[in-house]
């Protein structure tokens, strides 16, 4: 192959591979952490400051509240299919939630109860429908937050997306 088309190439290899993980459902979602104070990633006291869901090198931020960041970053932490009632105490007995915003000089917590998930969980993928329209993604955001029933009466609720957390540091 010619040097010249080399480019060409891996600019179609790179689509081709954006496209397959849109099919997929996986998106690529960025979590911003800031007030990091050591060099281990995603410590107690940081604070979710944004997340944004990327695709072909667009990018829309994904306008959640507090309680709802926290539960969207619990859930990209974990990358498990779980329950309500495990979501609220995993977030309960978490110490990175429970210190949430810490370092910052403002605990910014909030309680999330097993009642409130379900609720929730519409209230993000509202929110992931208009990142997703922003960066002209034709996806369902029910694609992305995926809802997996159970051979029971429970349903199973999780993340399907390439997450990228991003800390930034606080000057000492």
């Amino acid at each position: 192959m010619s040097s010249n088309l080399r480019p060409i190439k891996y600019g179609v290899e790179v689509a081709l591979a954006e496209l397959h993980d849109c099919m997929q459902g996986k998106v690529h979602i960025k979590i911003f952490h800031r007030f990091q104070r050591v060099s281990s990633a995603c410590g107690p006291g940081e604070e979710i400051w944004g997340i944004k869901l990327s695709f072909s090198q667009r990018e829309a931020a994904v306008p959640l509240g507090l309680s709802l960041k926290l539960l969207f970053d619990y859930l990209a932490r974990t990358q498990m299919p779980m329950s309500a009632s495990q979501i609220a105490a995993g977030i309960r007995h978490s110490e990175f939630h429970r210190k949430h915003g810490l370092n910052g000089s403002t605990l910014q917590r909030r309680k999330i109860a097993r009642s409130a998930i379900r609720e929730y969980m519409k209230r993000i993928r509202i929110a992931l429908n208009l990142a997703l329209n922003e960066v002209g993604l034709p996806l369902d955001a029910s694609r992305v937050l995926v809802s997996e029933p159970t051979i029971g009466n429970e349903i199973l609720y999780r993340l399907k997306a390439k997450i990228e957390w991003i800390h930034l540091r606080i000057e000492e």
